[in-house]
């Protein structure tokens, strides 16, 4: 089925991939309520970023750190840096920057759904460069990606997206063009963070069981709800699921006892 004619992808992803730890000195750096050329001049200042040259550091604050964790007036930079400085676990602050670059990255998204799982739930125990290359493809003929990407740009979007996904520890490190699988999970400190971040930011109990997120972590609706279920066990909030209705009693009144709590873990 064709789609529409501008492109849902972009090449963006290759301006940064996962940059984890850029990201977390970045966080260490950043104030709530700097804006991003200030943290830029900051961060080249102080040295923080020191193997990266002037024009790579401002790359990553303005394309990579502002474009995934300073909208909504700032909020994931500022929960994910109350995260970092109460030494929650990496491995969920990890699990909520992926969240954060998928939103923005759909192309990462939609390779970790349509790729990533399916390898993994057939007992595949390798992705390689040409996987990604042909997931390309397919998108270029489904209109994903529109005017179609010239050989050598689908070559290099390809190589970002298995670099990106051993950023985030789906695939082994590797400079090889194939990688081994790694098995992936959601962690329960993840599911608490999007659970609340759905719920503070308005939306409805039931939208929490249609949001795209949960692709990431191979989880379809009935997934979820026993996610869920396992918070609900921990204490953390209380539900109640009728088949198509969802309801929360929620305990914590605010993101940041959410944080607190995904902290205390």
């Amino acid at each position: 089925m064709k789609r529409n004619h501008h492109s849902i992808y972009t090449t963006e992803l290759s301006k940064g991939q996962g940059a984890v730890d850029e990201t977390l000195t970045l966080l260490q750096v950043w104030e709530p309520g700097m804006p991003r050329d200030v943290l830029a001049r900051k961060i080249l200042a102080e040295g923080a970023l020191s193997r990266s040259t002037a024009v790579r550091t401002r790359d990553l604050v303005q394309r990579v750190f502002a474009r995934r964790y300073l909208t909504n007036g700032g909020a994931p930079a500022a929960n994910l840096k109350y995260l970092v400085e109460h030494h929650a676990d990496r491995s969920v602050i990890k699990q909520i920057m992926l969240i954060y670059t998928s939103r923005l990255h759909l192309i990462l998204r939609d390779f970790i759904a349509e790729v990533y799982w399916n390898r993994y739930s057939a007992g595949a125990e390798r992705i390689s460069r040409s996987d990604a290359d042909e997931f390309i493809f397919r998108a270029q003929s489904d209109g994903r990606i529109a005017p179609p990407w010239s050989e050598s740009m689908r070559l290099r979007v390809a190589r970002y997206l298995t670099g990106t996904l051993a950023d985030f520890e789906f695939l082994e490190e590797s400079k090889q063009a194939s990688r081994a699988l790694r098995p992936f999970r959601l962690l329960a400190g993840t599911g608490l963070y999007l659970t609340h971040e759905i719920h503070f930011t308005g939306f409805s109990d039931n939208s929490i069981l249609e949001s795209p997120d949960w692709k990431l972590f191979g989880l379809a609706r009935r997934d979820v709800v026993q996610e869920l279920n396992r918070l609900t066990t921990n204490g953390h909030f209380i539900m109640q699921y009728s088949g198509d209705l969802l309801r929360i009693a929620w305990r914590y009144q605010t993101m940041e006892e959410c944080l607190d709590a995904i902290a205390r873990r």
